[in-house]
C-alpha cells in the first residue's frame, strides 16, 4: 500500500518574501542563507500573509508528525510527500526521522539543497523528478472533508494509494484536485467535521490494523 501526503506545507522561503524584515531577522539569528531556510509560520507569519493560500503555508511541523506516525506503523510499502510547491519526495520506509522538530527542519533544509539524503550508501530521502500523477497508482483513495462517509474503512483497506492532505487549513490546490479526478480517485471521510492531518493518518492506520486483527 502506498501513502502520499499531499499539498504538504513544506517548502523553502519563496523569493517573493526574501526581503521581508521577519525573514531577514530569522536568517540572521540562524546564521543561514534565506534561500536555504524552510518557511515557518511562527517565524514568518507576517511575511506569509503576503503569499497566495497563506492559510496553507509555513507548517512543516505537520508533515513531521505525520511522517513519524506513518513510519512507526510500518504498514506502508511506499511513502511519498507531495509539497505545496509540487515537488515529490520519496521516503524510505525504513528511515528513522529525527524526533525533534529542530533536527527535522535541518534535515529537510539539507534535502532541498542536495536533493538526496544518503547514509552509508543507503538513500533515506530523495526529491524525485516526478509529478503527483506519476505516483498515483491503482485504486486511489483521498481523505477529504467533502468525501463520502459510508464504508470509510472498506475504501481505505482496499486502496492501492491513500492520499492525505498535510496542510493546516483550506482545500487541495485546484491542480491537485484535477489530478485526482484524472486518476478516478475516491474521496472519503470518517467524520462530519474537519480533522487534522495527524488524526486522519491515525484513522487510516487504525482501519488497516483492524483488518489485520491488531
Amino acid at each position: 500500500m502506498r501513502l502520499i501526503f499531499v499539498d504538504s506545507s513544506l517548502e523553502l522561503i519563496p523569493k517573493t518574501i526574501h526581503h521581508h524584515v521577519d525573514v531577514i531577522k530569522s536568517s540572521r539569528i540562524r546564521r543561514k542563507k534565506i534561500e536555504e531556510m524552510l518557511l515557518e509560520d511562527y517565524l514568518h507569519y507576517r511575511a506569509i500573509r503576503k503569499l497566495r493560500n497563506a492559510e496553507k503555508r509555513g507548517r512543516p511541523d505537520i508533515i513531521h508528525r505525520c511522517l513519524l506516525l506513518a513510519l512507526d506503523s510500518q504498514l506502508f510499502d511506499e511513502i511519498f510527500v507531495h509539497t505545496i510547491a509540487d515537488k515529490i519526495i520519496w521516503v524510505n520506509k525504513n528511515t528513522r526521522l529525527p524526533r525533534t522538530y529542530e533536527r527535522f527542519r535541518g534535515l529537510m533544509e539539507k534535502l532541498f539543497k542536495t536533493g538526496k539524503i544518503e547514509i552509508n550508501g543507503k538513500v533515506l530521502l530523495e526529491i524525485l523528478n516526478y509529478k503527483l500523477e506519476d505516483v498515483l497508482k491503482g485504486k486511489v483513495v483521498v481523505l477529504s472533508e467533502n468525501g463520502e462517509k459510508d464504508k470509510f474503512c472498506k475504501h481505505v483497506v482496499t486502496a492501492n494509494t491513500i492520499c492525505i492532505g498535510a496542510f493546516p487549513k483550506g482545500n487541495f490546490e485546484e491542480e491537485t484536485l484535477n489530478t485526482f479526478k484524472k486518476a478516478n480517485a475516491k474521496f472519503v471521510r470518517f467524520d462530519d467535521k474537519s480533522c487534522s492531518s495527524l488524526y486522519s493518518t491515525c484513522m487510516v492506520i487504525c482501519c488497516i490494523n483492524s483488518i489485520n486483527g491488531v
